[in-house]
């Protein structure tokens, strides 16, 4: 089990028997199973749907989605594991509080270097009663109880807009807190939107991690002859592609997968500013895990543009992968990378 399972599991005795909880953002272990079988019921809702996927596979109650519907009776119990934004974390115990009658208790569970322990704060903002519950395996459990009077949560009143230069027009964009670089356009994507105006897909392209759908808005309004595919494992990200790509006006295909495990068919031009986070863990090879298929997805003569942080080694796994690469651009952080399929 991961560390914050271990401290829930260690905790399990203060829950109620018999009274089923709800767990938002679970492990992608087993705990779950340690939790039903005191509580009657586990129910777990994700907001990433490899995560979904896999404790579908193991028999979980899971579902994917991008804000968890606790249900008309209300929930006894809800175990939410720490966000990874402070401006997320507020929106999630918005959503929660909102949701939960007065006698429901609500476990929120962290990892210390998360920035777990300067969550009382923001509970104390939601709920009348926060107390550390338990710290263990460098992680902590705070409960909190009584939700503060509050307005019905309004997923809208948490959408971010704004606006990035792009050829000789502006896009429109769109995000919500927790998806990667809420409320502006990240140093990376822009130095490979210098390059996206050169590419040249025919008939399918690709937008891996899409995001708030930056680069695949932009593929669309530019190659309107194209069918343009933003995908993403975040529920939220395609929420917040849907709106970009409504915004501007835009036509395009917005798919919820774990890697290309979820994807069909073949693409002339796959684009991405691959992900390498995994909850709070950096891991430099996560992108590339996610990408190794890349090839058996593209068409012949098909590409692959990347923007990637200079220090991790995309270079040498292309050369692997493909047999070469170009770079296109740099600076002091990133590189513009290009691979391509013979044909």
């Amino acid at each position: 089990m991961e560390a914050l399972s271990q401290l829930l599991a260690r905790n399990i005795p203060r829950l109620e028997a018999g009274a089923g909880l709800d767990w938002i953002n679970p492990a992608g272990d087993s705990a779950w199973q340690a939790l039903a079988a005191v509580s009657g019921a586990c129910r777990l809702f994700c907001q990433d749907i490899g995560t979904a996927e896999q404790l579908r596979a193991a028999g979980a109650d899971a579902t994917f989605g991008d804000f968890p519907e606790l249900g008309p009776d209300g929930a006894g119990h809800v175990i939410l594991s720490l966000p990874r934004s402070k401006a997320a974390l507020d929106m999630m115990l918005h959503c929660i509080a909102a949701q939960l009658p007065q006698l429901s208790r609500l476990w929120l569970a962290g990892e210390n270097r998360a920035g777990i322990k300067s969550a009382a704060g923001p509970l104390a903002r939601r709920y009348a009663r926060v107390r550390k519950l338990d710290s263990a395996r460098h992680c902590v459990l705070f409960e909190a109880s009584e939700p503060l009077p509050m307005g019905a949560f309004d997923a809208e009143e948490w959408r971010s807009e704004f606006h990035v230069l792009y050829g000789t027009g502006t896009l429109a964009l769109a995000s919500w807190p927790g998806v990667f670089s809420h409320g502006r356009l990240d140093e990376g994507t822009a130095l490979l939107l210098h390059r996206l105006l050169e590419a040249r897909p025919a008939r399918r392209a690709l937008d891996f991690g899409a995001g708030c759908g930056v680069l695949g808005a932009c593929l669309a309004r530019d190659h309107t002859e194209t069918h343009v595919v933003l995908a993403d494992s975040h529920a939220l990200a395609l929420r917040s592609a849907r709106a970009t790509l409504g915004l501007n006006g835009l036509q395009a295909e917005v798919v919820p997968s774990d890697g290309f495990k979820q994807l069909e068919g073949r693409f002339d031009l796959v684009v991405s500013n691959p992900p390498f986070h995994r909850g709070h863990k950096t891991m430099a090879e996560l992108s590339m895990q996610l990408l190794a298929p890349v090839r058996n997805f593209l068409n012949p003569g098909g590409q692959l543009l990347l923007v990637v942080n200079r220090h991790l080694p995309y270079r040498r796994w292309l050369d692997e992968l493909f047999g070469s690469h170009a770079v296109l651009e740099s600076n002091t952080r990133y590189h513009v990378l290009r691979a391509r399929l013979p044909g």
